[in-house]
């Protein structure tokens, strides 16, 4: 296993490397610049000379290939850069927002789990009954409804009908957890609300699978307790493929968390790529997504490790 590791780890550099490399000329190929940005929003609000000389001195003038071998052997150190927008250096800007996104990804996980798997198991266990019938209803709208139009719904209903609106000021969840509860919750029940609708399908896929095996018939015929039937033959043996897709369903709470954060105003890592696009600050957009590479690749890499958990027969070679 130490191998399996390690060969994953080594394969972080290069593939952060293609990465950075092809955002670098893509952000590069974004109309505009971060000096226009500060100056007036528009190149032709202030004087051309002066916005010249202001790319000369922030270095937007060299050749491409110039800025990125420059980015290159400053981002091998392990510097993120400077942002010039937000006059900081980058790593000084997503440190404190990724709190915000990470608890908004993490309880979005939760409640997907706590959803998804009980109303997946009984779904299969009652094929065909009216309870099976409702989880698929509601998990075909779960996925059907793009996240960015039920946060404004939900936004709109609380607002206009209950008169409930999110605190102004984000307090951490470690300071004040209450009031940082009270903005997470909805944003965690949609994020939550649609994984669980992808999860419940795929559990009760594969408890019906599993369900039909020779050794749970065999455990049946044992006599051993339904409970253990279920939960310790069966749903052990479903839950691989979920694993599986609870990975890449990470990566798409992520995703979800760049648009809620943008809906229910939450200074997090979503908010952050918006401000940073719209600004044309390319420091602070590589380095926001080479943040979320690496996290994504360990995050992936630890669910390859839980397989062994889960299984003890998986090898890993």
């Amino acid at each position: 296993m130490r191998q399996y590791i390690l060969r994953r780890l080594l394969l972080l550099p290069p593939t952060l490397l293609l990465l950075g490399t092809i955002l670098f000329f893509m952000v590069q190929s974004i109309p505009g610049d971060v000096a226009s940005a500060l100056l007036a929003g528009e190149e032709n609000a202030v004087d051309p000379k002066t916005l010249q000389k202001f790319r000369e001195d922030l270095g937007l003038t060299e050749p491409l290939i110039v800025q990125y071998g420059k980015w290159l052997a400053q981002t091998a150190t392990g510097d993120l850069g400077y942002s010039y927008y937000f006059s900081k250096p980058v790593w000084e800007v997503i440190q404190p927002k990724i709190e915000t996104t990470l608890t908004l990804a993490i309880f979005g996980v939760l409640i997907a789990i706590v959803l998804a798997l009980p109303a997946g198991v009984f779904s299969a266990l009652f094929r065909g009954s009216w309870f099976d019938q409702f989880v698929r209803t509601i998990s075909a709208a779960g996925m059907a409804v793009p996240a960015f139009w039920l946060g404004i719904i939900i936004l709109l209903i609380l607002s206009r009908i209950f008169g409930w609106m999110a605190p102004v000021i984000h307090s951490s969840i470690f300071d004040n957890p209450i009031e940082a509860l009270q903005r997470y919750l909805f944003p965690s029940l949609i994020l939550g609300f649609r994984s669980a609708a992808v999860i419940s399908r795929m559990v009760r896929s594969m408890m019906l699978e599993v369900l039909s095996e020779d050794y749970v018939r065999t455990a049946w015929a044992k006599g051993l307790q339904p409970r253990s039937v279920i939960i310790g033959h069966a749903l052990r043996n479903a839950l691989l493929p979920v694993v599986t897709m609870l990975g890449m369903l990470f990566a798409s709470l992520i995703d979800g968390a760049v648009v809620l954060e943008t809906v229910f105003n939450l200074p997090g890592i979503g908010l952050l790529m918006v401000d940073s696009v719209i600004a044309r600050d390319p420091g602070m957009v590589l380095g926001l997504v080479l943040s979320i590479g690496v996290f994504m690749m360990i995050w992936i890499l630890l669910i390859d490790l839980s397989y062994k958990v889960l299984d003890p027969r998986v090898e890993y070679d």
